[in-house]
């Protein structure tokens, strides 16, 4: 009997875990697509030019993923030349490391966990490169008075763009 109640469990949490790749399209939110592939939610949220020539959407997951266990993260989209070159997901509402299993699972990133990390509830940060394209993932936690708090942040970054901002900041301060 134990035996299946331990086997059900692993199938369920199996299932739980792959949930999210199968019911949430994020398709779209890879580097290099086009700026009219959002033309859906230019209409509904604020898409804005940030610096010259760098533009930004700013979603809820909850958009193109309807209900999921990632429900409160906000997705942000960053163009150049009307290209996608960044995209950001920020979490502060579920402490499930639910941006880590999207890195792993849906946009096939490998990260490794540090067990000895997660048992001292030390900050988490990781960091892949593959074909020029930077995935980034931070799980930071609050200590003393920031107890219970926690921001976790899974970033994908063309490598071409990852200081174009800083570029463009440069000019605007030396003009």
């Amino acid at each position: 009997m134990k035996k299946i109640i331990i086997l059900t469990c692993l199938f369920v949490h199996f299932f739980k875990g792959y949930a999210l790749a199968f019911s949430c399209n994020l398709n779209k939110y890879q580097i290099g697509k086009s700026l009219s592939n959002f033309d859906e939610e230019k209409k509904i949220f604020v898409y804005r030019e940030i610096l010259n020539g760098i533009g930004s959407i700013t979603i809820p997951i909850e958009y193109p993923c309807k209900e999921t266990e990632a429900n409160g993260t906000i997705v942000s989209v960053f163009f150049i030349n009307d290209k996608v070159v960044r995209v950001i997901f920020d979490n502060q509402i579920m402490k499930n490391r639910i941006l880590f299993n999207i890195a792993n699972k849906v946009y096939n990133v490998g990260f490794k966990k540090n067990q000895k990390i997660l048992d001292s509830n030390q900050p988490e940060q990781y960091a892949v490169e593959k074909n020029n394209i930077y995935y980034l993932y931070a799980n930071i936690k609050g200590i003393n008075e920031n107890k219970g708090n926690f921001f976790e942040l899974f970033e994908i970054v063309d490598k071409k763009y990852e200081d174009a901002a800083n570029k463009e900041l440069l000019k605007i301060e030396t003009q």
